[in-house]
């Protein structure tokens, strides 16, 4: 059956009726607020079963259908969700069964990164709301077809950078936009631990283990023998499958990072770095330093493998610098941090003595709030409102794409150019040769 071919028994009906309206059930007028959100699963790993603990602890959600490519998996994951909430799920390695559910309103997709752009535009052609895991694609080319899909069919699609829902993420977003601590010309996010020199160690192919379907999991990824270290949790080190930590973490710092400016692309980008401290099978960096130019901002991305030094007390984080002050600021929580002018001795004795500028800025410090309840919360409401999520696609498509640019300025090993409105290269046909690639034969997005 090809992947782009679901079945199309929902979308038969009356001439002249809509195929979204045709297929999306009660979602289609949007829910009422006392109606319970019935949602499938797509992907039941260890983030699939993170995001199912945020939505089941809800009164007003059920989960009626797990797809997972591993047998194992979609049975725990129905196991547990039977103990919690008293209903059985249905199971099934392919998700297209529950796309033609009336009975489904949503999905929520929590697969590997190059399987996140298939089933979400399914999704949408059938008339399912969506909430899908970061980053937004495995490409460029993928992302805008996921928003593309989402405006025709005029569906919800949320975006799971769930920091943008913890008020002091938005607190401290606001203090940016503000000017509280001046003009904000730099901003640095970081990501920093040590696994060297083992890493995940170097493991040969081997074979598949029993009940998985690992030509589906493979889906529009190249064709390549098992490894283990290239399969659960571990496949975002490859490229084939996602984009190394640049976009498994690097999607969330750079996400704040964009809303406090707010911006939708940088002008250039240049990134360097490389397989230096870690011996195992990872074709994606791990050290990486990656330099954007926003007008009259400069956002720096470092990461590194092999040396665990924090920065400012923390192994990850974001730091606003303004000409009044810096933010420092990650998951547990933010603080303003006042700075203060000085007179250099070589100025001084050349003009001479005078006064320094007072800053008036006052410290602060904020206790962090966990997003992910009031994310959930935010996909719910919108269900029922039609409006767009916090973290609306086109939004999260922003910010992956930043990682995206990263690593193609890597892979080139060169300063590019980039034009956020055309989401292109100008000139440039090596660097927008990057921008997608060509799905395995029969994984194809369909047409929208």
């Amino acid at each position: 059956m090809a992947w782009d071919s679901i079945s199309r028994r929902s979308f038969v009906g009356t001439a002249g009726v809509g195929v979204a309206a045709l297929s999306a059930g009660r979602a289609s007028g949007g829910l009422g607020a006392n109606e319970k959100v019935r949602f499938g699963l797509i992907g039941a790993g260890s983030r699939g079963n993170q995001l199912l603990d945020t939505f089941l602890a809800r009164n007003d959600v059920e989960c009626v259908a797990v797809a997972d490519v591993d047998d194992r998996h979609a049975a725990q994951t129905a196991d547990r969700i039977k103990a919690k909430k008293g209903n059985t799920p249905t199971t099934a390695r392919d998700y297209r069964a529950m796309l033609d559910s009336k009975d489904i309103d949503c999905v929520l997709i929590a697969t590997p990164d190059h399987w996140h752009a298939l089933p979400t535009i399914q999704a949408v052609m059938a008339g399912k709301d969506v909430y899908v895991e970061k980053p937004v694609a495995h490409n460029v080319a993928e992302g805008r077809a996921m928003i593309t899909a989402a405006r025709k069919y005029n569906k919800i699609v949320a975006v799971g950078t769930q920091q943008r829902s913890s008020s002091h993420f938005q607190e401290a977003v606001a203090d940016v936009k503000s000017g509280k601590i001046g003009k904000v010309f730099w901003i640095q996010t970081w990501n920093f631990e040590n696994i060297s020199p083992t890493g995940m160690g170097q493991y040969a192919d081997g074979p598949v283990p029993s009940g998985v379907d690992y030509d589906r999991w493979l889906g529009p990824a190249p064709s390549r023998a098992f490894n283990s270290n290239r399969f659960h949790l571990l496949f975002r080190w490859f490229f084939d499958y996602a984009g190394g930590m640049m976009s498994d973490w690097g999607v969330h710092l750079n996400d704040i990072a964009l809303w406090a400016v707010d911006q939708k692309g940088p002008k250039t980008v240049y990134a360097t770095g490389g397989i230096v401290t870690s011996n195992d099978n990872r074709d994606t960096p791990d050290t990486l330093q990656v330099v954007y130019e926003f007008p009259g901002t400069t956002l720096t991305y470092s990461m590194r493998k092999g040396n665990g030094l924090k920065f400012n007390g923390r192994d990850y984080g974001i730091l606003f610098c303004g000409t009044d002050g810096s933010i420092l600021l990650d998951r547990s929580g933010y603080e303003i941090i006042p700075d203060t002018t000085t007179l250099p001795y070589g100025i001084k004795e050349v003009h001479g003595d005078r006064p320094l500028r007072k800053i008036d800025l006052q410290p602060k410090k904020v206790l962090g709030v966990d997003g992910n309840p009031a994310h959930a919360e935010n996909f719910i409401q919108c269900l029922r409102s039609r409006e767009k999520p916090i973290c609306d696609v086109e939004i999260a498509h922003d910010s992956t794409n930043t990682c995206h640019l990263g690593n193609i300025a890597y892979k080139l090993g060169r300063k590019l150019t980039w034009d956020a409105a055309t989401e292109s290269f100008p000139n440039d046909p090596e660097a927008n040769a990057l921008l997608s690639r060509k799905a395995r034969a029969g994984y194809e997005l369909p047409k929208i």
